[in-house]
């Protein structure tokens, strides 16, 4: 299999990230259809989340591959604050769904799952990467980040070492 070149790389990821929030909302749509009872609080928002955290996923990448292609793009510190403020948001999002299990009296471990699914995108996003692929490059790892979360050797995330350059360099 042929490696991809950086802004190849920088393109899948913008377009996977959004792709798979869109797809998440389709089988949804699908699943909430057949059954009934299906469009729950429990299970909406934390779709909701996930899908906020996955745009903004996306549109980080999008914006590295206008850098690397010398576009009109955002700079490091304008990206840096901007998404200081998305980890603010999305942990306040994140918790919020305790309320939503509590105050809608609605539980449902598809929702839980994605709450679960959402903060592991917040982790990858905003402190340490815990996708790799596989040799083959046809799937990911799922042993080698748990490694390396648990023995302190992880990787911090794109984002987050731009949010520590531009706070160094306060």
């Amino acid at each position: 299999m042929k490696k991809r070149t950086v802004k190849q790389e920088l393109f899948y990821l913008f377009s996977m990230e959004l792709l798979s929030a869109l797809i998440f909302w389709v089988v949804y749509s699908m699943w909430a259809a057949a059954e009934p009872g299906g469009g729950k609080v429990a299970i909406v928002y934390p779709l909701f989340v996930l899908t906020v955290i996955l745009v903004q996923g996306s549109l980080y990448w999008l914006n590295c591959l206008r850098r690397l292609k010398k576009q009109k793009a955002l700079d490091e510190q304008r990206i840096a604050r901007i998404y200081q403020a998305f980890k603010f948001i999305d942990y306040g999002l994140l918790g919020a769904y305790i309320l939503v299990l509590l105050f809608t009296k609605s539980f449902s471990i598809v929702g839980v799952l994605i709450w679960l699914f959402a903060i592991i995108e917040l982790i990858n996003y905003f402190h340490y990467r815990l996708s790799y692929y596989t040799k083959s490059g046809l799937g990911l790892q799922i042993i080698k980040p748990l490694k390396l979360l648990i023995t302190g050797t992880a990787v911090k995330s794109q984002i987050a070492r731009e949010i520590l350059s531009v706070q160094k360099g306060k």
